[in-house]
């Protein structure tokens, strides 16, 4: 027999689990609240700062496990930053964030991330802290972003297609600056090339991207990696082009290198600028 359940007398509500029932009362307006979409209270915002040293401050080297471990253990504190920013406190956030970012950076310095556990970390919170950058704007960031890139040959892979909008016309060009001083000193050097990389891609630089990708074009491979590049930075003739003239080079086109399979596919003319 079915029976139904009146809000209006404030009676106990029971709610069936498979092992166990559970009574709940609703509230003044007659909701019912649930157990599954209740979160933890976000702790207070001064006490960020203390919570990420926590978190993001090993006892000593991870091993393998360790590591594992160390990601699981920060992913929560991760998620209440994130949290923070997707819920207009971006400015209480940015700073802890960057922390976090930095110290997790030194960890990676010694640690068997050979899971990817940490990578993954880091990922989440180079994301959130760049929307909370572009929801409040943080003084100095274009340093921020050459320190962590450059620092002690690490490896840092920030996503100027979210942290660029952040960047005043200033800050940009001394990013940019920054970025190709790396690079003219070192062009073998990987941190450099992916950022100058990354860098042309979003500003849609073709003469950089040749110059990045192609180098010295010895190698199939780099035809049909610049051609894929310059496809999808909305430039189709120019990746054509680019395409063909690797063919030519090279008529064998070896595995990998993906050129009459780009040729065969369908023009699409007009960039997206």
């Amino acid at each position: 027999m079915h029976r139904s359940w009146s809000l209006s007398d404030n009676h106990q509500i029971p709610i069936w689990h498979p092992s166990r029932r559970v009574t709940v009362c609703p509230s003044d307006d007659g909701q019912v609240p649930s157990p599954l979409r209740r979160a933890p209270l976000a702790r207070p915002v001064d006490a960020l700062p203390g919570a990420v040293a926590h978190a993001f401050t090993p006892a000593g080297q991870l091993d393998y496990w360790s590591a594992v471990r160390h990601a699981e253990a920060a992913a929560p504190l991760v998620e209440e930053l994130a949290g923070l920013v997707r819920t207009g406190q971006a400015a209480a956030a940015v700073a802890p964030l960057a922390t976090a970012i930095g110290l997790l950076l030194t960890t990676l310095d010694s640690a068997d991330d050979s899971s990817g556990a940490l990578d993954h970390l880091l990922g989440r919170l180079l994301a959130a802290h760049a929307e909370a950058c572009r929801s409040a704007p943080l003084p100095g960031l274009a340093d921020w972003l050459l320190e962590v890139q450059f620092t002690d040959g690490r490896w840092c892979p920030v996503d100027i297609t979210e942290y660029g909008p952040a960047l005043s016309s200033h800050e940009l060009e001394h990013y940019r600056a920054g970025v190709r001083k790396r690079w003219a000193a070192d062009p073998g050097d990987l941190s450099a090339r992916d950022a100058l990389e990354r860098l042309a891609s979003w500003e849609r630089d073709v003469t950089t991207l040749v110059e990045v990708i192609g180098g010295d074009l010895r190698h199939a491979a780099q035809y049909g990696r610049l051609a894929r590049a310059l496809a999808e930075i909305g430039e189709p003739l120019a990746a054509r082009e680019w395409a063909s003239r690797g063919l030519a080079a090279h008529p064998d086109d070896p595995p990998g290198a993906g050129l009459r399979a780009f040729l065969s596919r369908p023009a699409v003319v007009g960039s997206q600028h």
